[in-house]
């Protein structure tokens, strides 16, 4: 294998826990707003009881999470943004109700102005880092969002560890990859077993911290395939204890670790067009 970046400060490897704040903006795409009850009730359960086990979760284990949040359900539920502020937590953006991006064409620009001045206004500052919803990008939108000012996104699925890409204006902007079998929604949309998605995470963990690889672990609140239930805390809470046992891991925001890899990183690739 070839040679690859090694983290800072004797790391072995850096995690990354991201919590994907979609409530109704999920839901809407689906129903009028006065019908999100029934079985399109899940987004509300996310944010009336998922969110607070997740935010007392992260508490008690001294982990500072990027939530990545629809600027819609912000708006929506400001109590509960809020709570993730005063916890310490990083807000970065999602969106304004859940588009699908790679079909927004020339009103893309105007949809992320709306919803980075929308989360501006609600946290006195504006946020830095995106995750496209659904996962859907254009060929345009991360030279929107560097115009915009962001530093980093975390959509792409295309490596084990961050990288920098440089766009067609010239700005560059972090990549911190996902993989799909460290989202809790892989596993619970279909109805896999708790017991499943507990050693498919320990088992990617392992395999990545010997590879002193980049860990995103992706959590949603939600009540469907989200980990906000009871019993699905319990599972977050088992892993990140396995996590935490581990010499030599370091948890960090998104953030952090895209200001500290650039630094220690600074070459550019093209950015994908």
């Amino acid at each position: 294998m070839e040679s690859r970046p090694v983290w800072w400060d004797g790391a072995r490897c850096v995690v990354a826990v991201t919590v994907n704040f979609d409530a109704e903006s999920v839901d809407l795409h689906e129903v009028a707003k006065e019908n999100l009850y029934g079985r399109f009730s899940y987004g509300r359960y996310g944010m009336r009881a998922g969110i607070w086990r997740v935010l007392d979760l992260l508490t008690g284990h001294g982990i500072r999470a990027t939530f990545f949040v629809p600027a819609l359900d912000a708006e929506s539920n400001g109590r509960a943004l809020e709570a993730v502020l005063k916890n310490g937590h990083e807000v970065a953006a999602r969106g304004y109700a859940f588009e699908d991006h790679s079909k927004l064409g020339e009103t893309e620009k105007v949809t992320l102005q709306r919803a980075h001045e929308a989360l501006r206004k609600l946290m006195g500052e504006a946020p830095v880092g995106w995750r496209a919803p659904g996962g859907f990008l254009s060929p345009q939108t991360l030279t929107h969002l560097t115009e915009l000012g962001y530093s980093y996104d975390s959509s792409f699925q295309d490596d084990d560890l961050p990288y920098v890409m440089q766009c067609p204006n010239a700005k560059c902007i972090v990549e911190l990859p996902q993989f799909q079998f460290l989202d809790d929604s892989t596993l619970y949309a279909p109805r896999h077993s708790h017991e499943r998605l507990l050693k498919t995470w320990r088992e990617e963990f392992d395999a990545r911290y010997d590879e002193n690889l980049f860990i995103n672990l992706t959590l949603h609140v939600r009540g469907d395939y989200g980990s906000g239930r009871a019993s699905r805390v319990r599972v977050v809470d088992q892993f990140l204890q396995h996590v935490s046992a581990r010499a030599g891991v370091r948890f960090m925001a998104c953030r952090e670790i895209a200001e500290r890899w650039k630094a220690a990183n600074p070459s550019t690739e093209p950015a994908p067009v």
